[in-house]
Order: C-alpha cells, then structure tokens, then sequence
C-alpha cells in the first residue's frame, strides 16, 4: 500500500512543480491563470486522496464507529441520485428505479450513503453516453439488498477478483481520475455493518450491489 500511495502521490507531486517552477520563471506569462487552475486542481486532488486514505485507515484500524438508525435506503438512493442529476444528464442517461414500498434499513445512513454514490458515481462515469442504469433494491425477512447495473463493457476475470483492492484500476480508461479507494472504502463500510459486498458482469454491462442483514 506504501508503494501504491508513493505512486498516486508522485504525479500530481511533479506537475505542481512543474507548473509552480513555471510561475517562478515567468514562463508563458500569458498562461498564468491557466497554470494557476492546474496548480489549485492538483492540489485538490491530493487533499481528496489523503482524506480518503486517513478515511480508509481509519475503517481498516476499526477506529470508525457505526451510528445506526432507522431510515428508508430507497429515499437516501434517490436523494444521492438527484445530487448526480446533472453528470447522469451531461450524458443523456436512463435511470430506472425498483424499489419495494417498505426498505427500512438499520444502519448508519451517512456510511450508506458513502457506499451508494461510490457506486452511482462510478455506473455514471463508466456508462456510455444515451445508455441505461438500473437500480434496484430487494428486500426479505433477513437481509436489503442494493444493485446497480450499467451498460458497459465487461470487466475481466482478474478486475472482478481485485476491483475491491485499494488503489486497484481495471485500466487506465475506466480509471476516471478517481483516487482507486472508493470501493475498497465501500466494502469496508459494508463489511463493518455485517454485510457482503458484489460485482458481476451481466448481458449488458456490469452490477455492483452490497446486503446488509438484519
């Protein structure tokens, strides 16, 4: 994990300096402004990477604790869904919703909600333009279940084994410039409520779904 941190660190590290060394010398002055928004968006950046990392030691250490309540997880998908509204239109997508009538769940709604639009966010940016999400949500006697599915291209035998690894990315065209720990602090958000986290490919894309239990 050092290694992989060390590596994410490293690019945004040298183009800060190089944009930085830039101003310092007066290079492109006409550039500045844009230099300026490279240097402040790579900071950025880094600032969410660490802030993810400290999040998903802390998940690890066991140091986070659950502050369970009563709340409806169909109400909080479509709440987290209606902050995305614009990403899913700016690529002219079909989202449909099947939820049951009653989906109370016990759990922590904030880590929930961290875990649902980890995944809407990614079945977002790795859908295709004018394709389809659906979203699901099952319930029974023991256990809520939670899937979403997009249209898009298969993942392979190793990405389906390792997509819950930190800093693990299938390649770099579906990597989206994330931070490569959001499903692996997913999973620890699922695992820490008891639950079980999944991911399939299906006919037309692939499924990401997590089961909490009563």
């Amino acid at each position: 994990m050092t290694s992989s941190i060390a590596h994410e660190l490293k690019t945004p590290l040298a183009i800060l300096h190089s944009y930085a060394e830039g101003l310092q010398e007066h290079i492109a002055e006409e550039k500045r402004d844009r230099y300026l928004e490279v240097i402040l968006a790579e900071s950025e950046r880094m600032d969410a990477l660490v802030l993810e990392m400290l999040d998903f030691s802390r998940l690890e250490a066991g140091k986070v604790k659950l502050e369970r309540s009563e709340f409806s997880l169909a109400a909080l998908s479509r709440a987290v869904f209606a902050r995305l509204e614009r990403a899913a239109e700016a690529k002219r997508l079909q989202i449909t919703f099947d939820f049951p009538t009653e989906c109370m769940v016990l759990a922590d709604e904030s880590r929930i909600a961290q875990v649902v639009e980890n995944f809407a966010t990614n079945a977002i940016k790795y859908a295709p333009t004018g394709g389809h999400i659906s979203v699901t949500i099952q319930t029974d006697h023991s256990s809520t279940s939670f899937h979403i599915e997009n249209d898009s291209e298969p993942l392979s035998s190793e990405a389906l084994s390792k997509v819950w690894d930190t800093f693990y990315r299938t390649d770099e065209a579906r990597s989206g410039g994330g931070t490569g720990l959001g499903l692996a602090i997913a999973k620890s958000i699922v695992d820490l409520h008891g639950g079980k986290c999944s991911v399939r490919n299906t006919k037309s894309g692939v499924e990401f779904g997590f089961t909490i239990y009563r």
